[in-house]
C-alpha cells in the first residue's frame, strides 16, 4: 500500500500556495512575510539531508539489485531525483518570494517524486527491503514536513539511512543543522568505532565539543591532552585533530564545521586522514599552547546558567580558527531568562539547547525547546527566545565570521 509524507497544515498550505503561484505565471504577490520565513526554514531543514537521507538513501538504492525492469526504472527515477535534491544544497536560499516558488517548491516537488517512485517500486517488487528503505526516507523527511517550519533536530541517535559514513575514517556523521557555509553535526560513535580518527581539513574550520562523562585524549597537531572534563576545541584548517576514547562509555562528539571556500557540508569532501600512533604524539596539559585555546565547556555553561538575566558570551572568537579566507567559527553560550532574549540577525546562526526548556519565535512561527534540540536562524531573521519553567535555559550558538 502506498505511503504518504506526514504534512502539517502549515506545510500543506505553503505547498498549495507555491503550486497556485506557479499555475498563475509564478505570481509573487500571493505571499506574506511569514510565508517567506516558513519557506526559508523548511528549505534549510531539507538542506541538512545533503549528507543525510538524500545521500544515504540514494547510495542504498544504487546498490539494490533487481531483475525486474519496472522496479529498476522506478528506482532510477528515485536516485536521479535524490541527486537533484542533494545538489540543491549548493544553492543559496533567497530572502524573498523566490524562497517559496523556487527553493521550497523545488524541494517539495522533489521529495514527493522520490516517495512516489519508492511507492511504485515497492508495489512492483513486493520487496520488504525496499519497503524499509521507503519507510526510513519518509520518517526522516516527514520529521520536517510535519513541523510548522521551525524544525528541531536532536543529537541522541543516528537515524536509519539519515547519516553519512566518512570515507577514510569509517565513522558515522549525523547532520543536524546546515546553514549557508557552516553546519552542526554529530560524530555518532559505537563499539566498533570508539574514536574520531585523526584527520584534517584543507579549507574548513571546526570546533569539537565534549560533554561529560568523557575520558580520553584530545588531539591537535602533534600534541595530545588527556581530559575528563567537558571541552570545546577550536581547530583551524590544515591542522591534525581527533578524539581517542579511553573511558568505558561511548563518547559521541558533536562538532561544528564551517568554510567560506566550500559550504557547511565541506566535511563531506574535505577530509584528509592523518594516521599517527598515539605514542608519537606529545602529551601535554590541556591548557598548553600546543593544544591551541580549548575551552572548559561545562564550566562556561554552568557560569552562564547562574546569571539572573539574559546574556550572551562569546567563548571562542572567530579569529581563533580563521585562516586564509576560510572564515572563522564563533561559539557563544547564552543564559536566557523569562524576559527573553533576541539573537542578532547578522548571519545564519545555529542554536543548541544545553539545559532547560524554552520557546523560540521567528516571525509569527513558534516552537517549544528542550535539551538537545538544535535549530537554525537564517540571516536577516530576528529570533526571540525565552525561558519556560524553573530551570535556567542555557544555549550554545555558532556563527561563521569573515575576517
Amino acid at each position: 500500500m502506498p505511503v504518504q509524507l506526514p504534512c502539517s497544515a502549515a506545510y500543506k498550505d505553503l505547498s498549495e500556495l507555491a503550486e497556485s503561484s506557479q499555475r498563475q505565471g509564478r505570481r509573487a504577490d500571493l505571499f506574506t512575510s511569514d510565508d517567506v520565513i516558513r519557506a526559508r526554514l523548511y528549505s534549510y531543514a531539507f538542506r541538512a539531508h545533503t549528507i543525510g537521507s538524500f545521500f544515504a538513501v540514494g547510495k542504498t538504492l544504487r546498490s539494490y539489485m533487481s531483475a525486474d525492469a519496472l522496479t529498476t526504472a522506478h528506482l532510477q527515477r528515485a536516485t536521479e531525483q535524490l541527486d537533484d535534491l542533494a545538489n540543491r544544497g549548493m544553492d543559496s536560499v533567497p530572502n524573498n518570494f523566490r524562497a517559496v516558488i523556487s527553493t521550497f517548491a523545488g524541494y517539495d516537488v522533489g521529495i514527493k517524486r522520490v516517495v512516489d517512485s519508492l511507492n511504485k517500486a515497492v508495489d512492483a517488487s513486493r520487496d520488504s527491503a525496499l519497503a524499509d528503505i521507503r519507510q526510513a526516507f519518509v520518517a526522516s523527511i516527514g520529521a520536517i514536513t510535519r513541523s510548522g517550519g521551525i524544525h528541531l533536530t536532536q543529537d541522541k541517535s543516528a537515524p536509519a539511512l539519515g547519516s553519512f559514513i566518512v570515507p577514510g575514517l569509517g565513522i558515522t556523521i549525523v547532520p543536524l543543522v546546515y546553514g549557508e557555509h557552516h553546519s552542526w553535526n554529530l560524530a555518532y560513535l559505537n563499539d566498533e568505532h570508539r574514536d574520531v580518527p585523526n584527520h584534517l581539513h584543507h579549507f574548513g574550520a571546526e570546533i569539537h565539543l565534549g560533554f561529560e562523562p568523557l575520558e580520553g585524549y584530545m588531539v591537535l597537531g602533534d600534541a595530545k591532552s588527556f581530559v575528563k572534563e567537558g571541552y570545546a576545541l577550536p581547530i583551524p584548517p590544515e591542522t591534525r585533530h581527533g578524539w581517542i576514547n579511553r573511558g568505558p562509555a561511548i563518547h559521541h562528539v558533536p562538532f561544528i564545521f564551517g568554510s567560506l571556500k566550500h559550504a557547511g557540508w565541506g566535511v563531506f569532501a574535505d577530509v584528509v586522514p592523518q594516521p599517527i600512533h598515539l605514542d608519537k604524539l606529545v602529551e601535554t596539559d590541556r591548557d598548553s599552547w600546543k593544544m591551541g585555546t580549548p575551552v572548559y565547556l561545562e564550566r562556561e555553561i554552568l557560569a552562564a546558567s547562574r546569571s539572573s538575566s539574559s546574556r550572551r558570551s562569546v567563548i571562542i572568537p572567530a579569529s581563533v580558527t580563521d585562516r586564509d579566507g576560510s572564515g572563522g567559527l564563533e561559539l557563544a553560550v547564552s543564559r536566557v531568562s523569562w524576559g527573553g532574549m533576541y539573537y542578532l540577525n547578522d548571519s545564519f546562526r545555529i542554536v543548541s539547547v544545553v539545559k532547560g526548556n524554552g520557546r523560540v519565535r521567528i516571525g509569527s512561527l513558534e516552537e517549544n525547546l528542550a535539551p538537545h534540540d538544535h535549530f537554525g536562524i537564517p540571516s536577516g531573521l530576528e529570533a526571540h527566545i525565552e525561558q519556560v519553567g524553573d530551570e535556567p535555559l542555557t544555549l550554545l550558538d555558532a556563527v561563521l565570521r569573515e575576517r
